[in-house]
């Protein structure tokens, strides 16, 4: 009898859990309940696809109207296209075509059978380009994803109408070898998973010390999330490797130049400004490299209309 009455207890309280659940229209959008507003990666939703390219398959999402030139959107290290997303789909809702890629090791792009240099992973692109029959493109690109834009655009001229560089990552010599030196090395909590979970609660939180907007939230464990989907950080070994300014020099396409003032490379940003006046310099927000992903619309705003008045659409 005991046993009868906690089987029949535990089947009441189910069904008033269930009771208590917030009811789904009919035509609501599916199946499922969230008691909170985390999308997860259902902001990739459509366009996405695989071309195989020189460096293996490359993941890349291709969403906006089909008859517009695309903007093509290359992510930070160690990051995948979920870096773009909200970006993506803001510009995607304002009429612009935007495909946003996985570089080689990121995301779910194939890791390569070696380690590639900024210049391949910036030729690897002209197989997507090809695959999706694009002559020409507006190129973006942040951190190391600047890198692989500028290199691209300095090696395919051609096929380059417009490019926006958002924390131009320049680095001098002494930059290189001193990132070089502190590449690999074991310091923080590593991502070995550990038994208390501390390999994710000892992450260290990028911004301002208090910030605790939600946005900036998200994009933190979006950091997070993707440093484990990554394997080795081919990405970071290649830009500590990488001489850009030769390529700086080479860019024949109108530039926007973004930067952070809280960002580390933001004295660099200010030297490739100098050194490209023609450049239009832009100071995007004074936080860190995290910002655009919490201010997708303002990072919209200044690009689509940069774009207007520089490309033809």
């Amino acid at each position: 009898m005991t046993y009868r009455k906690s089987i029949l207890g535990m089947a009441a309280g189910a069904l008033a859990a269930c009771l208590a659940l917030p009811a789904l229209a009919a035509d609501g959008p599916g199946r499922g309940t969230s008691i909170d507003d985390w999308k997860g990666y259902t902001v990739l939703k459509g366009g996405k696809g695989y071309v195989q390219a020189p460096l293996g398959q490359l993941h890349y999402r291709d969403v906006g109207p089909r008859d517009k030139m695309p903007l093509v959107l290359l992510h930070q290290s160690p990051m995948s296209m979920i870096q773009w997303a909200d970006v993506q789909n803001e510009l995607a809702s304002r009429g612009r075509r935007v495909i946003t890629v996985d570089t080689p090791g990121n995301g779910l792009s194939d890791i390569p059978d070696h380690q590639p240099t900024i210049e391949e992973i910036a030729d690897n692109l002209v197989a997507l380009l090809d695959q999706l029959k694009l002559e020409k493109v507006m190129l973006g690109g942040h951190h190391t994803g600047a890198q692989i834009a500028t290199a691209f655009a300095s090696r395919h001229p051609e096929r380059v109408e417009a490019l926006i560089l958002h924390g131009s990552a320049m680095f001098s010599d002494e930059d290189l070898a001193r990132y070089q030196a502190a590449f690999g090395k074991a310091t923080g909590t590593g991502r070995l998973p550990k038994a208390d979970g501390s390999h994710f609660s000892g992450r260290r939180l990028f911004g301002t010390p208090g910030d605790t907007r939600q946005a900036l939230l998200d994009a933190n464990t979006w950091l997070t999330i993707t440093a484990y989907l990554t394997g080795p950080d081919l990405g970071h070994y290649a830009a500590f490797r990488y001489h850009m300014k030769p390529d700086v020099l080479k860019v024949k396409a109108p530039t926007l130049l973004l930067s952070d003032t809280g960002d580390e490379v933001n004295a660099i940003d200010k030297e490739v400004a100098k050194l490209r006046p023609d450049f239009k310099y832009v100071e995007f927000s004074s936080g860190n490299f995290m910002e655009f992903m919490t201010q997708p619309k303002h990072w919209a705003d200044i690009v689509d209309e940069w774009l207007n008045t520089t490309v033809k659409r």
